[in-house]
């Protein structure tokens, strides 16, 4: 015989059972999972994320968050395990997908792509999950905007304000920031950076620090004082005592020359790091010469290096370091340039008629002060020439780097 209490202790078990079988049921509708190498088995929710009710007051005005976008953004990416992290804005917490050969990549425009090409910062859609738990697609989302390569920009914490260039954009504390494809902050992020920003509208969505800054630092800088600092194809500047400059991250051949002395070296620049360079050590057995041929599209070329006169088209011995170089003829006005040699070995050509300059070998490099063919451009010449004299320009470094950039297109006239 059942008492009242039995059959009521009965039924309770009865019910119990019925809604653990029913909550193991969904939970193996709503989960796909795979084993990993570290025998862990990581779900993945097969509900898109981004199916939310929208708010009252979205209801009211028809307006949509970004989380009923539907889209994702990659906050950390694993190839070697092929696995990504994406944070829904949906719900606000990040999900671990995995992906193999099957899954399908894709760009903004329907491209087929590949997972290199994808990165923490990016935003994505995804598509759904096989039984063998992985992602059958990512696409870039074309629902966001994208400024790359960013260098003007100002950052007002207080306000929350990115300033690009002259619009104003907003973020908070859900803006994502990567360098070197790691998480930062806003905080990390210094004035030289280069940037890539995504936003929807005027909210900032992501930053991707692309090119960060590290501290160049050059010591014993004597026997180099005077003379310039090549670091890269880029970047030149004047080398003073205990030398200290901001660089963008990244790695360079730096080279120095001066009075027959001089070396080059393969430095590395980390953000945030001090990279110091003891000049002593790339002085180098002086005093050393380099092997330098002009060449002039002018037969009555009058060929003049500091100060002296040299035949054209001849190869002429010249130690390590800045000459001032000049070119006379009568059909044009001079042509003066400073010469930095560095290396064993380089062809100049100087073609007066198209105003073009070549070079077989980047590190013999010069500085263009100013060529002219009106007496009004001889004057502002001349009034160069005597800023020159009190210090070297802003105009002169500018003019180097125009120069380097150009001399790999200038380098085929050479060849032929």
């Amino acid at each position: 015989m059942y008492t009242k209490a039995m059959v009521k202790k009965k039924k309770i078990i009865v019910i119990t059972y019925m809604l653990l079988l029913l909550w193991m049921t969904l939970l193996s509708a709503g989960c796909s999972g795979k084993e990993t190498e570290d025998d862990t088995l990581y779900f993945y929710h097969s509900l898109s994320e981004s199916q939310t009710q929208m708010t009252m007051e979205e209801s009211q005005t028809g307006e949509q968050s970004i989380g009923d976008m539907g889209f994702f953004l990659i906050t950390d990416m694993n190839v070697k395990k092929e696995f990504l992290i994406l944070y829904s804005y949906a719900t606000g917490l990040e999900y671990r997908y995995y992906y193999g050969m099957d899954t399908k990549f894709y760009d903004k425009y329907g491209g087929r792509t590949t997972a290199v090409c994808f990165e923490p910062g990016m935003a994505v859609t995804k598509g759904q999950v096989t039984q063998e738990g992985i992602l059958s697609s990512v696409q870039v989302t074309d629902a966001v905007w994208e400024y790359e390569d960013i260098r003007r920009f100002s950052i007002d914490p207080e306000l929350g304000m990115l300033k690009i260039a002259d619009r104003k954009f907003r973020y908070d504390d859900s803006v994502h920031v990567f360098s070197k494809k790691k998480k930062a902050s806003m905080e990390d992020i210094e004035q030289g950076d280069v940037l890539s920003v995504i936003g929807m509208d005027k909210q900032i969505l992501s930053v991707r620090i692309t090119n960060a800054q590290g501290t160049l630092k050059l010591t014993n800088t004597t026997l180099f004082e005077g003379s310039f600092l090549q670091l890269g194809d880029k970047i030149f500047t004047e080398i003073t005592p205990e030398l200290s400059l901001k660089v963008q991250e990244g790695k360079y051949t730096l080279t120095v020359a001066n009075n027959g002395w001089g070396g080059s070296k393969s430095v590395r620049i980390k953000r945030g790091e001090v990279t110091t360079v003891d000049l002593e050590e790339l002085k180098g057995s002086g005093p050393q010469y380099g092997s330098i041929r002009f060449l002039v599209d002018e037969e009555d070329a009058v060929l003049m290096i500091d100060g002296e006169e040299k035949p054209v088209g001849q190869t002429l011995r010249l130690p390590y370091g800045k000459h001032s170089v000049a070119i006379y003829t009568t059909a044009y006005d001079v042509w003066k340039r400073n010469l930095y040699v560095n290396s064993a070995e380089a062809t100049l050509v100087v073609n007066l008629k198209d105003e073009e300059e070549a070079t077989s070998d980047t590190t013999a490099t010069e500085t263009e002060e100013s060529e002219t063919k009106t007496e009004k451009d001889t004057k502002k010449q001349e009034d160069s020439e005597v800023r020159e004299k009190e210090t070297v320009s802003q105009s002169e470094l500018d003019a180097i780097t125009d120069l380097i950039s150009g001399m790999t297109l200038s380098s085929s006239l050479v060849s032929n």
